[in-house]
């Protein structure tokens, strides 16, 4: 998927329109691939601090739909957000490529997390099993809670993303706080 395709999967025509929650889930929850320098041009348009607050929504949302057994994952989706938040910070302040840096790990965590991830999902009454990227366990987990269905997660093969080295200084932790 080039540039072009990118924006119209986005509904918006420049990158400075990528403003709304509803920009940031269609780009982390397409499964397909997406051109890097599509990507980078994308994230070199969009305002970062809005970017922070879009991922910020975006992850409080997934994160209320990991199962309360699943320590793990929410520790792993939680230190993904952080790693987010600060590139974005660190792109915002023109630091040396940190919108490149930014581009690479918000593709590559879109990648895993709705596509290269693999979850056993097992149906509590008929004992069905199936395997689905993290993306599709957690929408069945928020899904449980209105349909009544039950299943048993095993995100352990899920758990394989490296979180690329980012510092953040202590100031940058208490900003994030605040």
């Amino acid at each position: 998927m080039d540039k072009e395709e990118l924006f119209a999967l986005l509904d918006i025509e420049t990158g400075e329109e990528f403003e709304y929650f509803e920009n940031f889930a269609d780009f982390v929850e397409h499964e397909g691939i997406i051109d890097s320098d599509a990507v980078y041009e994308l994230i070199t348009d969009v305002d970062m601090k809005t970017f922070a607050e879009l991922c910020e929504s975006y992850f409080y949302e997934t994160l209320e739909n990991v199962p309360g057994d699943q320590i793990d994952l929410y520790n792993l989706l939680e230190n993904i957000k952080r790693v987010l938040v600060g590139l974005s910070e660190a792109a915002r302040k023109g630091e040396d490529n940190a919108e490149l840096n930014l581009a690479d790990e918000f593709n590559r965590f879109r990648v895993w997390y709705s596509a290269e991830s693999e979850v056993e999902c097992k149906h509590a009454l008929s004992g069905e099993i199936s395997f689905v990227p993290v993306r599709d366990a957690l929408a069945n987990a928020r899904l449980e809670k209105l349909s009544g269905d039950e299943y048993h997660y095993d995100f352990t093969n899920a758990l394989n993303y490296e979180i690329e080295e980012f510092m953040m200084t202590f100031a940058d932790l208490v900003s994030e706080d605040e």
